[in-house]
């Protein structure tokens, strides 16, 4: 679930940027846009911070001929060598998040860095929805006969029945997705009725 990995990739960067300063703190910038631009890798799971940066490589943009392409000769790229706080759901875990949209066939849940986490009222053992259409202020919400609620903004304890990674074009934004469960864990269920499951990064 949550782990501490070593990283490598490389940093690329303007030399106009520099302005005569040493280039490790637009390198450390620049990395960091990089992961939240990222946001998440399919090996990794989300990134969540980088907690040491190991090594700086020497620029490997170094021989470029005099007559190349101008802009191409301002541009640094720089091996980086890091170690980063990641977190992977996997099939098999517990996590808990915040109700954020329910509809008739289920709801949405959000836990930290995890915008898309789907609990199908397949998977919601004795719920059963309530919505009063005369009512434009009531929210729909899912009810068992002890009247605990699912609803949004409750937090939520849940199981992880699967998971899929999706990677974007040019990596932006890669997500995971996953399909929740409150089968089979007396412990599954509401725990709360307010919460914050803000992303990381």
């Amino acid at each position: 679930m949550f782990s501490e990995v070593e990283m490598a990739r490389d940093v690329t960067i303007c030399a106009n940027h520099l302005n005569g300063q040493a280039p490790h703190h637009q390198i450390l910038c620049r990395l960091l846009k990089d992961l939240i631009h990222e946001k998440a890798c399919r090996e990794h799971g989300f990134y969540l911070g980088i907690t040491a940066l190991k090594s700086i490589g020497n620029n490997k943009n170094n021989n470029h001929d005099e007559n190349e392409d101008n802009h191409q000769a301002h541009i640094l790229t720089f091996p980086v060598s890091f170690t980063c706080r990641t977190f992977l759901p996997a099939r098999g875990d517990i996590l808990q998040g915040t109700v954020k949209k329910v509809l008739w066939n289920g709801a949405f849940i959000r836990s930290g860095p995890l915008r898309y986490a789907y609990l199908s009222f397949l998977k919601m053992p004795d719920y059963h929805y309530v919505h009063s259409p005369l009512s434009e202020d009531e929210k729909p919400y899912f009810q068992k006969d002890d009247l605990s609620k699912i609803a949004v903004g409750v937090v939520v304890r849940f199981g992880v029945l699967a998971v899929r990674f999706k990677e974007k074009p040019h990596k932006r934004r890669n997500d995971y997705y996953v399909l929740a469960t409150l089968e089979r864990n007396d412990s599954f269920g509401p725990i709360s009725l307010t919460g914050s499951d803000e992303p990381y990064m």
